[in-house]
């Protein structure tokens, strides 16, 4: 009987993942005209800022340079009064890059106040251009079933797509926030402006990147979800833009319990007025429509409304006028809050996105 040896069998080594770097190359691979795109976008963008801005800068110098006030009140070391017509002069050269008289950039249009607006459109286009066919386009075309058996992994590929991808968008709009701020100072110093009206508050601090990454996410989920890249592009640019005017408009005023003051209001340029009232001697609540009304007919008739005038006859007869406001010290809280959940919208959103790959069958 012959006895036949089998030699051991070798076991096959394991295949190895894929690394990061690998993952990241092939995401750079498919998402570089979008990159590119933004990268251009956003440098045009940076352009104009840095130039404008340069002259707006060295025109606010020099009403420091010749001594008037910079300021709403004067600083240490200016002499000249704002009345005096060499200081009107130099803030007229400054306030025609604002928009407020009729020099060569006011007249153009395009100015510090209408940059601003145009400004508040570029986190929601780029969050949904660059989010939409960061998974969509494979989903769509196909392409999935091979990427997903390439020893990569499903949560690993997903990941490689959305995070370098978002990263960069909130460092890239993050970026030109910070060069808007640097734009638009001297506006804010020299007492145009607050920082609380809408088509400022929506470009500076954290507000502008947090949109960004918000309409990003939100992109990618829909993209996954409908399997359509033009489709969630549209949607998600629709629900992004709803979702800001919500914002804007009613939203916002209610993420930080509002202060209080009786009297003529605040005077702080920083302040953001919400509402006022009065209340009547007895402590009866009168809103403002109430108390003009009662101011006509204790003057007999039809008669020119102002607050001024409304005021005065309150203080005669002893009505009290009650204002809510945010002061401007409140700011950076009210762009934290908003930003907070902005990124916590983001984050779910992301989530949701890598259960549902996770969940679809190959």
């Amino acid at each position: 009987m012959t006895v036949i040896t089998l030699s051991a069998r070798h076991k096959r080594p394991a295949a190895r993942a894929v690394p990061w770097t690998r993952l990241a190359w092939v995401s750079w691979r498919q998402h570089r005209g979008v990159l590119i795109g933004a990268a251009v976008f956003l440098g045009v963008i940076a352009v104009y800022l840095a130039i404008t801005g340069y002259q707006i800068h060295q025109a606010y110098d020099a009403l420091g340079a010749a001594g008037c006030p910079q300021v709403d009140t004067l600083l240490p070391g200016s002499t000249a009064p704002v009345e005096s017509a060499p200081c009107q002069s130099l803030a007229q050269d400054l306030l025609s890059f604002y928009g407020s008289t009729t020099g060569p950039v006011g007249a153009s249009g395009l100015n510090a106040q209408s940059v601003p607006f145009l400004l508040l459109a570029v986190p929601v286009l780029l969050g949904a251009f660059a989010g939409a066919p960061a998974l969509a386009r494979e989903l769509e075309s196909g392409t999935f079933r091979f990427a997903w058996t390439q020893g990569a992994g499903r949560l690993r590929l997903v990941v490689a797509r959305l995070i370098p991808l978002a990263v960069l968008l909130t460092a890239a709009t993050w970026g030109l926030s910070a060069l808007f701020s640097w734009y638009f100072s001297p506006f804010l110093r020299f007492g145009n402006t607050g920082g609380y009206p809408i088509q400022v508050f929506g470009n500076l601090g954290v507000d502008f990147a947090a949109w960004a990454l918000f309409t990003f996410a939100l992109a990618a989920f829909l993209g996954v979800l409908l399997r359509r890249a033009v489709a969630a592009t549209a949607i998600a640019l629709a629900v992004s833009t709803v979702l800001d005017v919500l914002t804007i408009m009613v939203i916002r005023e209610h993420l930080l319990t509002p202060a209080t003051m009786t009297g003529t209001g605040p005077t702080g340029v920083g302040d953001w007025v919400l509402g006022n009232w009065f209340t009547s001697p007895t402590g009866a609540l009168l809103s403002i429509r109430t108390a003009d009304n009662l101011y006509a007919q204790s003057q007999g008739g039809h008669v020119m409304i102002t607050p001024r005038t409304v005021g005065a006859w309150a203080t005669q007869n002893h009505y009290t006028q009650w204002w809510s406001y945010l002061p401007g010290n409140r700011w950076w809280q009210l762009q934290l809050t908003e930003g907070a959940w902005l990124l916590a919208a983001a984050l779910v959103l992301i989530a949701a996105t890598i259960l549902l790959i996770r969940r679809r069958p190959a």
